[in-house]
């Protein structure tokens, strides 16, 4: 967000809109996406990839991690010979 407004000529609410919605991956937009300069789209791209990507790593590493094993494996020592 603090990018955004160092960029661009907007004011905070339309700049931390434009942010959490790319963070989000809503969708929604207040209209200034299309007069933003080149590196601030690339600031909401990169928002919208981190958006993307790490509530879901977050969530698959906390089920890995809190899986409870149902079932035990049978141990046995195969005689060979």
């Amino acid at each position: 967000t603090f990018l955004l407004l160092r960029m661009t000529p907007y004011t905070l609410d339309a700049v931390l809109f434009e942010a959490l919605s790319a963070f989000g991956t809503v969708g929604l937009s207040t209209g200034i996406t299309p007069h933003l300069p080149e590196g601030a789209k690339w600031v909401l791209i990169a928002c919208m990839y981190v958006g993307r990507l790490g509530p879901m790593t977050l969530g698959a590493a906390l089920a890995v991690r809190s899986r409870v094993r149902m079932l035990q494996l049978p141990r046995e020592r195969p005689i060979v010979g």
